[in-house]
């Protein structure tokens, strides 16, 4: 049986287009609800962590999060982004420099990016957003983690 490939708009137009759109869709959202739903999908932030960012209560945060997703899925936006996915299923979202410029202006990775174990600043590439493999990063470099080491074996060797 041979398999056929199904050729759509959505996958013969670059990537960089397509998410320019959910860049530019995203900016005619309410600013709190795109925050938190941009805060979920990419750094998988719990209710609390978007409450305490925006400074809402947790039931808040989770109703700014659905309210975000369902604004999405409103045809007034979702025309824009019928042809962002296409129908392989793979779910794939490249950040390219329309959504980084996003993320950057409105300070999503100092808000939400995991904070380094030793020197507690943002690391530098959450994983969520670079597609690292394996466990996530405790710390910003090889530094903070040779620090953090000596640290825990010269408190273990204390009388």
């Amino acid at each position: 049986m041979s398999q056929r490939w199904r050729t759509t708009a959505a996958s013969s137009r670059p990537w960089v287009e397509r998410t320019d759109l959910i860049a530019e869709t995203l900016r005619t959202m309410k600013r709190n609800y795109a925050i938190a739903f941009l805060a979920r999908i990419l750094y998988n932030a719990s209710d609390e962590l978007i409450a305490e960012k925006l400074h809402v209560s947790p039931e808040e945060a989770a109703s700014f999060c659905r309210i975000g997703h369902s604004s999405l899925r409103h045809p007034s936006r979702s025309q824009g982004l019928r042809d962002v996915f296409d129908d392989t299923g793979e779910g794939a979202l490249v950040i390219d420099r329309g959504l980084r410029d996003l993320i950057r202006s409105w300070c999503l990775e100092e808000m939400f990016a995991p904070l380094c174990g030793q020197c507690e600043h943002p690391m530098e590439s959450p994983g969520s957003l670079y597609g690292t493999v394996g466990r996530p990063r405790r710390y910003c470099s090889n530094a903070c983690r040779q620090k953090a080491y000596r640290a825990r074996h010269r408190t273990g060797s204390l009388p």
